[in-house]
């Protein structure tokens, strides 16, 4: 039974650092990836992973992060805040949702500090 634990930590740990490398992987419309500028963080998807996944902090978890750290933040335990806070945290709190919030020119409803 440990086997299949430890088997299914992997496995997701594997999963996870997967998901993290495809968030940052697109082309972005902007002339600088998205939320650069905004956050002081190289992509959305540092964000995402820092702060939602394994709660070490966008600034903190770097981009590309070593699977092996995503791995041992979420072992056992799974995603922080599975999906992200969503728009039950964006729009109460008046931010524009996703990476959106990070460009100026958006037209999701809230605030855009992005450039």
């Amino acid at each position: 039974m440990r086997w299949r634990t430890t088997a299914a930590r992997a496995l997701m740990a594997s999963a996870v650092a997967g998901g993290l490398a495809l968030v940052g992987s697109g082309t972005a419309a902007a002339a600088e990836p998205i939320c650069s500028g905004t956050l002081g963080i190289a992509v959305h998807g540092q964000h995402v992973g820092g702060d939602y996944v394994t709660r070490l902090g966008g600034g903190t978890l770097g981009w590309r992060p070593d699977p092996g750290v995503v791995g041992g933040a979420v072992a056992g335990s799974g995603a922080v805040t599975p999906g992200g806070p969503g728009p039950g945290f964006h729009f109460p709190s008046g931010f524009a949702p996703g990476a959106s919030f990070c460009l100026s020119q958006s037209q999701a409803p809230g605030t855009h500090p992005g450039p």
